[in-house]
């Protein structure tokens, strides 16, 4: 609930605290002697737009701080708070709000800056007010359906919650089914596709090693007639010789031969004959193989275009499926996982969308019950609110439970439900959003927040204008109404209605006073003679006489209905 609010700076307030209780509260007071500006303040707390013309005048800034104490397990607060970055409040959640003359607004959420809309978020879980269109959750169609739901009971909720595990499961199914591939199309044009690819490097049998063979290979092909000139060459002259010139086995012989005739001279060059006789035969050997080379030797004619070939295959693959024979060679096997894969998720797309379609069915067959359900308590709640309504002295007013069927379920079902209003016979019933009258909206409202008040989860209820244009019996049943409605929410209503404000747990009146020349608002809570003189005033403007005795007994009477 909202227990505390103080305001600074704004409009006709100096400065005001007001602590707010459990149950019905009421805001009393003249005509312009603020209460509108406390609401208003309430308003920029959830988060409604400001300008610098709220700030009072001489102020440089206004600032509204509000403390919540919200009941235990509002889950909706705390999915608002995580989605928000905000920390777990406990037991206690403190907004303010700063407002400045350049138009700068500083908002915080206990202690932390938040943006604006943060207010407006959090705000929708903890304040409903209703008077002036803003902050009514009930104006909003998407909770029309959750109200109905819950207003249906165990039964309601029951198929709904059958309906949304089907739905979910059917969404798991769909999910893995888009993770096997779209369609059975698909899956069979990604299966050829890797078996082309395995056979194609299958057939390629390529080997790393051969690869750097083939282009060792091709380069000795380019260089063949070099070599065989080269071969020529050194036989002739290690062997052959020239006719102007001796070979070399021809040189090496006669030094050898005259070093031998000199050795009994110089027995020294022993040792460089015996060399010069290993050199000679080396050559001459060497000479024997060279021509047995070149006798061998071949030159290759169409090999090369073979090899050509070969080697253009290795680059081919190489720049569609890997850098290196290694990762083609690699990629080949994965598509042969890739097949076994697809054979095997092929058997379970099978299973699945088999499963996919009994889904569908039982799906169509629980939103059908669901809708049947929900017809039930459409029906039930519309009587409800037509009849809380008469109560209220709109007699002749009509509640109805719109539905706009979906082409297929959804999570929710296959409808979305909007509450329906009109107060006059003859004109067809419209959204509650485009209510025109400030009162019947709140008396609209008031019929549904008495009826959905186990329900609604939002703690704090604010109306704004409720007594507007009724009076009688029927503001009294307004009164008792917002009595009963305090039991389960705490209620904040500003009204010139003496029946309500004497229902009401606890009495504020708000009035303007001077001060250093100025007019400003100020608050105080009635109780005793103090609260039957505000009573007896609401009345008919005279705070003595008949009007008191009446006061003490709209008092008494109000006591007596909230002790029933």
């Amino acid at each position: 609930m909202l227990s505390f609010l103080n305001v600074r700076g704004f409009a006709l307030i100096d400065e005001l605290s007001l602590d707010f209780f459990p149950g019905l509260n009421v805001l009393t007071g003249e005509t312009g002697a603020g209460k509108s500006i406390v609401i208003g303040a309430i308003g920029l707390i959830l988060g409604e737009r400001a300008s610098s013309e709220h700030i009072r005048s001489g102020s440089d800034e206004a600032l509204i701080e509000a403390v919540f104490h919200p009941p235990h397990g509002l889950e909706e607060l705390e999915e608002k708070l995580q989605a928000l970055g905000l920390p777990e409040t406990g037991d206690e959640v403190v907004v303010t709000r700063e407002i400045t003359r350049s138009g700068r607004n500083t908002c915080r959420i206990n202690g932390r800056m938040v943006p604006l809309g943060a207010l407006k978020e959090l705000g929708s879980v903890l304040v409903d007010l209703h008077g002036q269109h803003t902050h009514q959750s009930l104006l909003k169609p998407g909770y029309h359906l959750f109200l109905l739901d819950e207003f249906g009971g165990e039964e309601l909720l029951a198929a709904r919650k059958s309906l949304r595990d089907l739905y979910d499961h059917w969404t798991e199914i769909t999910k893995e089914l888009k993770a096997l591939g779209s369609s059975e199309e698909e899956r069979a044009r990604k299966l050829e596709l890797f078996r082309y690819q395995q056979e194609e490097i299958e057939r390629a049998e390529l080997k790393p090693e051969e690869e750097k063979q083939l282009e060792q290979k091709l380069l000795f092909l380019d260089n063949q007639g070099k070599i065989l000139n080269a071969l020529h060459r050194a036989h002739a002259e290690l062997y052959g010789g020239e006719v102007q010139q001796a070979s070399v086995l021809d040189v090496v012989g006669r030094i050898k031969e005259e070093l031998s005739s000199l050795q009994e001279v110089d027995p020294n060059l022993s040792s460089f004959v015996q060399i010069l006789q290993e050199v000679s035969a080396g050559l001459s050997e060497l000479g024997h193989d060279l021509f047995s080379y070149l006798d061998s030797f071949e030159v290759s004619v169409g090999e090369r275009e073979d090899i050509e070939k070969r080697l253009e295959l290795y680059r081919r693959l190489k720049a569609k499926y890997g850098p290196s024979v290694e990762e083609v060679l690699a990629y080949g096997e994965q598509c042969a996982e890739e097949m076994e894969h697809l054979q095997k998720s092929e058997e379970r797309a099978r299973l699945l969308e088999e499963k996919q379609r009994s889904l569908l069915q039982d799906i169509q067959q629980a939103a059908g019950i669901l809708t049947e359900k929900r017809d039930k308590a459409s029906r039930q709640l519309e009587g409800l609110v037509q009849g809380t309504l008469g109560e209220l002295g709109m007699e002749k007013a009509e509640f109805q439970v719109f539905f706009r069927q979906l082409d297929f379920p959804g999570r929710k079902g296959q409808e979305e439900v909007e509450f329906m209003f009109s107060a006059n016979p003859g004109e067809p019933p419209r959204p509650l959003s485009r209510i025109a009258s400030g009162g019947e909206m709140a008396r609209v409202m008031l019929a549904l927040k008495c009826i959905l008040a186990e329900q609604d989860r939002i703690p704090t209820l604010i109306f704004d204008e409720i007594d507007s244009g009724i009076g009688g019996r029927v503001i009294q049943r307004v009164a008792e109404k917002m009595v009963e409605l305090g039991r389960k929410h705490q209620v904040i209503c500003v009204t010139h209605s003496p029946h309500i404000a004497s229902s009401a747990h606890h009495q504020y009146q708000l009035y303007k006073e001077e001060a250093a020349g100025r007019m400003i608002t100020r608050v105080r809570q009635l109780e005793g003679e103090k609260r039957i003189e505000e009573i007896a005033r609401l009345l008919d403007g005279d705070p003595g006489g008949i009007s008191r005795r009446h006061a003490r007994e709209l008092l008494q009477k109000a006591e007596e209905f909230r002790e029933e």
